[in-house]
């Protein structure tokens, strides 16, 4: 039995000593499976080893290798961390998870939230400051979890010869990893007062496509119940799946380049030799980091995702998803007019620009910034969308939803609510998110309100695969089209007269015929025969 008045837990493989912080049970550092160093980099992640006496379990583990910037170049947070760094270091041995629990007994069975970090896959980490799961875990009466994963080239590298020797497949070993980790909370999160059949894995942007591939999965079956994608969708999302092949040949490219004649020479490199030159000679290719991602590999993903998510192959899990209504920045505001914006939706949407000028307008330079990255983000919600329609089509459950919750600030008006803008209030993170969630802002009044309703919703999707509770305004199931809650200081379900401009994008998108970017100024390009 735990002990949870000294936050002593005995799980699978032993005795964890945590500690308590303002009624939580905390426990950092907790190995999930066997270090993915030696023999077993580019393989499947192993269970851990089992240990005996107490481990403590006071301090976060290694992060993910990783690009780490400059340290001495960074402004430090109030507790002299740089932003963007972990408070850790970075190694190849990175499977870890942290636990916060408010349980007082293991009978008390509370819903678990699982986080799946962002950073486009390639950064990121587990331990980041503003995914301290205390606030939440607190405030909710939830068992919040926060997970590593093997991240860029340790995570996804595929080569023939790994192929082989996976019986078929190689690549997207941080699915796998996180997959692990997930396999790892089922078994032993009751110990720790958690329901181990009420798991909800939760991702943003990188971890939100890493999240979506998990919904998309056959091998995640009867491990989890639900899942919240946020600012990441993969269906017309920013991140796509592509052939294991592709990524192959870029493996057999880079051990040419690095003189390995074969995975067991690779495998004996210094990891941070190894990844040096990875970053060398993807810059001379210009990957920007984004070189090896996750794939089709025929079994994590045993075929492409449009095709598992439109035959409905997808897994029966309660779904959240969204985005925030400005994402992205497309242009530097200060240099921006509205003669460029209407110039620019003239061009780029000459079949609709009336009705585009109408949709989003702007008196000045910096509105019109504004607007130009709102267009992006609408775009980038018909992903969402897309994904609520077909869980309405074949019987599953979906809630999508809209942030457009602004700093109480002069420049959180100018610039509306970016990518991340959910993170600190999910976590309770009070005084933090300013434009990114690392940075300090004062919270007012509305920032509190908005924490409680935020927390509100997604600990009652954690709990029950309904985000609807006491006092909360309504969030209807996606069940007709544009069923969309738009969450900001007066939250609602979003009127049917401002859905016309998401019927026009649906319907391009929808015809298949053409693509488009989210980064920078969009504009639908007519597909290619062939």
């Amino acid at each position: 039995m735990a002990d949870f008045d000294n936050a002593k837990v005995l799980v699978k493989q032993g005795w964890l000593q945590g500690y308590c912080e303002e009624g939580v049970k905390i426990f950092k550092g907790v190995p999930f499976a066997a270090p993915p160093v030696g023999d077993l980099r580019f393989r499947h992640p192993q269970e851990p080893e089992r240990w005996r006496g107490v481990r403590k379990a006071t301090q976060y583990s290694a992060a993910a290798i990783q690009h780490v910037m400059d340290i001495e170049s960074l402004p430090a947070n109030v507790h002299g961390v740089p932003q963007f760094l972990a408070p850790s270091q970075y190694e190849e041995d990175c499977l870890y998870l942290n636990v916060w629990t408010p349980a007082k007994t293991e009978e008390d069975k509370l819903p678990v939230f699982i986080w799946v970090h962002g950073g486009g896959m390639v950064a990121g980490s587990g331990c980041e400051v503003v995914c301290d799961g205390i606030g939440f875990a607190k405030r909710k009466d939830i068992v919040v979890v926060t997970i590593n994963y093997r991240l860029g080239f340790f995570g996804f590298f595929a080569h023939p010869e790994l192929t082989a020797e996976g019986g078929g497949t190689s690549g997207n070993y941080a699915l796998y990893d996180i997959r692990q980790a997930c396999k790892w909370v089922k078994e032993n999160i009751a110990k720790f007062g958690g329901d181990p059949d009420r798991i909800t894995v939760a991702g943003q942007s990188g971890g939100a496509a890493a999240t979506g591939a998990l919904h998309a999965s056959p091998l995640m079956k009867g491990i989890i119940e639900r899942v919240s994608i946020e600012s990441g969708p993969i269906y017309w999302g920013f991140m796509q799946p592509g052939p294991r092949k592709n990524l192959e040949d870029l493996g057999v490219e880079f051990m040419e380049y690095v003189g390995c004649k074969d995975i067991a020479e690779l495998r004996k490199k210094d990891a941070w030799e190894l990844f040096d030159k990875y970053e060398e000679w993807g810059k001379a290719k210009q990957f920007r980091g984004f070189g090896f991602t996750f794939c089709v590999d025929g079994e994590f993903l045993p075929k492409p995702y449009s095709e598992i998510m439109d035959g409905g192959e997808f897994n029966d899990f309660d779904v959240m998803i969204g985005s925030c209504a400005q994402e992205f920045p497309a242009v530097k505001a200060s240099e921006y007019s509205v003669e460029k914006f209407h110039a620019y939706l003239d061009e780029a949407f000459a079949d609709n620009a009336e009705n585009m000028k109408k949709w989003y307008p702007a008196a000045n330079g910096i509105e019109a910034a504004k607007q130009l990255s709102t267009i992006s983000s609408d775009i980038m919600l018909m992903g969402s969308i897309k994904l609520g329609e077909l869980c309405k089509q074949f019987g599953r459950n979906a809630y999508v939803w809209l942030m457009s919750k602004e700093n109480e600030t002069e420049r959180g008006r100018n610039e509306g609510s970016p990518h991340c803008a959910e993170m600190p209030y999910v976590f309770g993170r009070v005084d933090h998110g300013e434009r990114n969630p690392f940075f300090p802002y004062h919270w007012v009044g509305a920032d509190y309100d908005f924490m409680e309703l935020i927390q509100g919703y997604w600990y009652q999707f954690s709990a029950n695969g309904d985000p609807n509770g006491p006092a909360l305004p309504e969030w209807k199931k996606y069940a007709e089209d544009f069923d969309v809650i738009n969450l900001n200081n007066n939250t609602a379900m979003m009127p049917k007269d401002q859905q016309d401009k998401y019927f026009y994008y649906y319907e391009k998108l929808q015809s298949n015929n053409f693509v488009i970017s989210l980064f920078g100024p969009p504009k639908f390009t007519p597909k290619k025969e062939g």
